[in-house]
């Protein structure tokens, strides 16, 4: 079909629910929502409109409390542009068509008028489906005059920068890892030189045996939970290894602060 055999198909099936009767409702909204699958355009002006749309969010701004009746009524707000309208309105005819909406329930909270069906049904035809009816057939021959660019274009653009956008967000992000890798390589041998250097120290000291022992066994506990990936280890480890050395100032001068800055290199990267 072309882009006025679409619209054209679209508007009788427009008019059709709009001229029925509140019984013939579920057949002629299914009819009318079929006109929109089967239309390659107007599928894709729905897409445009609804990519980002918060459906929860705006069921909360244009279906509220009545002003006029009782705690149970609610009343419609006309969304306030064109975009918004046509992803909210479709939302609900799709949520009816569905049955995720009761229609006589929805029609008796937020269009009643005096406990009649039919009432009813005619202020939803006016509040709903005739202003949706309207904004299409105006974005359509806007975009069969060629004032408007044509929404499938419009999704194929947008689609294209969406998936640009993500192969960006996704080369970043690898090269950020590539960058902690490096980084946690280097931190990790940087440190294991430091303890390597420490227990050389620690070993030819005057030191008791047993005092020995025991700074040794936390200088190799932190050696050898650097490449765990479990950040409570490394943070433990280096805890028991900085308060080490604060007890044997002379023996680890300056030490703290270069393991200190690696260790932090290498949580960063776990």
């Amino acid at each position: 079909m072309t882009k006025k055999e679409e619209l054209d198909l679209f508007l009788e099936r427009a008019d059709e629910l709009i001229d029925s009767k509140y019984i013939l409702a579920d057949v002629k909204l299914a009819n009318f929502l079929k006109s929109i699958a089967s239309s390659s355009t107007l599928l894709a002006l729905f897409q445009n409109c609804l990519t980002d749309f918060d459906y929860e969010g705006a069921c909360k701004k244009y279906l509220v409390k009545s002003q006029n009746f009782t705690a149970d009524k609610g009343e419609f707000i006309m969304p306030p542009n064109s975009r918004e309208l046509l992803a909210f309105i479709f939302n609900i005819l799709v949520d009816i068509d569905s049955k995720r909406i009761n229609l006589n329930e929805f029609l008796n909270r937020y269009f009643f008028i005096d406990g009649s069906c039919s009432s009813s049904y005619d202020a939803f035809i006016t509040a709903m489906v005739k202003p949706f009816k309207n904004s299409v057939k105006m974005l359509m021959e806007s975009v069969i005059d060629g004032k408007l660019q044509d929404p499938v274009e419009a999704l194929t653009e947008e689609e294209n920068r969406r998936a640009r956008e993500k192969e960006e967000r996704e080369n970043t992000e690898r090269r950020e890892k590539e960058l902690l890798k490096k980084v946690y390589g280097s931190s990790v041998k940087a440190i294991k030189e430091i303890l390597l250097a420490d227990k050389k120290k620690v070993k030819e000291s005057k030191l008791k045996d047993d005092v020995k022992e025991e700074i040794l066994l936390i200088v190799d506990m932190l050696a050898n939970v650097l490449e765990s990936e479990d950040k409570d280890a490394v943070s433990y480890a280096f805890i028991a290894y900085k308060y080490v050395a604060k007890t044997k100032p002379f023996l680890f001068f300056g030490r703290v602060n270069k393991v200190s800055k690696y260790v932090k290199d290498i949580l960063n990267a776990i």
